[in-house]
């Protein structure tokens, strides 16, 4: 019975996240992925050609970056607060339950490593000479760890059993750490034969508990875990829940003090103070750019760098349009007596004074990055002309339609 409850309970949140997927995985996202995800594959290609062979270094970074892997994913329970009431009389079959859930949340955990231990195995290839063919033994030794942890993840739910999660989790990676080393400098059949030994031990010799469920545990583990999911959805569209909360921040109370209070700045004023006290679309702007600027920091290829660069500009700018209606729905805005107009002019000024103080930074870290001044001159007038060129022609197309 309860493993049916959790098919249906499944089938709604599939069908409630597609709502915002479809906004995710648009045509602007899958066009930037296809261009970021393209240069730097043949900046990673350039760079494996120039490393010594066998590169010693490569087998602790692999390691490192895999253990890190194995952390991502968290068990999805689907679990809701009024559920804290409603099956708590169900408490004794909720073991099935629980075990539709892991069975869930191992897949996505799969395309991830999938995805990471396909990027790794040319590193692999020069640090460690195991051959590509070697990628599927990888995938599965890992996806077996993987697993193992999430059947610690729900031990946790259970009362009084957090010390023999501690013990469990130091078995595991103690277990993760051999498996993977053994696999890297030893054998990869054996890396997988101690997988697959603690993948018997904690699926199938680890019982279940006979505590009682902790509740409220696991509640707000599955309510952080669909936070999470929805503040990245937030990047590409709003999602009710998600409330921004206005900050004081009374040390930016400077970036707002340079617009002269005339009427019609009424807009601009609004705008700025949204993006400085709120933190939707302020963090959205910051954190796009430092993830530009670090991935900009690694990049010597003058042209690579160029493109990574017009790329996020183009990001930040499409996704701060939004900012635009920001004030739509309050009944304030429209008793002032401005005129429509005004609020796409004060949105043009904003964008404008972010996007290029955006290529300013680009420009000022291809300073440091770039081998010539020729190539860093062409890199900062590409940013310079490309924001330019977003704001003159892509900006009032798009404000049109949002506000025909």
């Amino acid at each position: 019975m309860m493993t049916e409850f959790f098919s249906q309970r499944l089938q709604q949140h599939q069908k409630h996240m597609m709502r915002y997927l479809r906004y995710v995985f648009n045509d602007h996202f899958a066009l930037i992925c296809t261009f970021l995800v393209g240069g730097l594959g043949l900046y990673y290609s350039e760079l494996l050609k120039t490393l010594p062979q066998p590169f010693t270094l490569g087998g602790w970074i692999i390691l490192l970056l895999w253990v890190s892997a194995l952390s991502l994913g968290r068990l999805a329970t689907l679990m809701k607060p009024a559920d804290l009431i409603f099956l708590l009389a169900k408490e004794s079959q909720m073991a099935d339950y629980l075990k539709r859930a892991l069975r869930y949340s191992m897949w996505l955990p799969l395309a991830v490593l999938f995805l990471i231990v396909g990027a790794s195995m040319p590193l692999i290839v020069v640090s460690v000479a195991v051959p590509f063919a070697y990628f599927p033994v990888y995938v599965l030794m890992m996806w077996l760890l993987k697993i193992s942890e999430l059947t610690t993840q729900r031990l946790r739910l259970y009362q009084g059993t957090s010390e023999q999660v501690k013990r469990q989790r130091i078995i595991w990676f103690l277990a993760v750490l051999a498996s993977i080393s053994c696999s890297l400098w030893l054998s990869p059949w054996i890396g997988l034969l101690l997988a697959a030994a603690q993948f018997i031990g904690f699926v199938f010799l680890l019982k279940t508990p006979q505590q009682l469920l902790a509740w409220d545990e696991m509640i707000q583990q599955e309510q952080t875990r669909l936070h999470r999911i929805y503040r990245f959805i937030n990047l590409f569209t709003d999602v009710p829940q998600i409330t921004a909360q206005a900050q004081r921040r009374k040390y930016l109370d400077w970036t707002l003090n340079w617009v002269p209070k005339v009427h019609k700045n009424t807009y601009l004023y609004l705008y700025l103070r949204r993006l400085v006290r709120g933190g939707q679309y302020g963090g959205l702007y910051l954190r796009l750019t430092v993830i530009a600027s670090l991935i900009l920091s690694f990049v010597q290829e003058s042209w690579i760098s160029l493109i990574i660069g017009c790329l996020f500009i183009y990001l930040i700018g499409f996704q701060l349009i939004p900012l635009t209606n920001a004030f739509q729905y309050m009944v304030l805005t429209h008793l002032y007596p401005v005129q429509a107009k005004q609020s796409v002019d004060a949105m043009k000024k904003v964008l404008a004074l972010l996007l290029f103080l955006t290529a300013l930074i680009f420009a000022v870290i291809g300073c440091f990055t770039l081998a010539t001044i020729a190539q860093w001159g062409l890199n900062a007038f590409g940013y310079f002309v490309f924001t330019g060129g977003f704001l003159k022609l892509y900006l009032p197309v798009r404000l049109k339609k949002m506000n025909p």
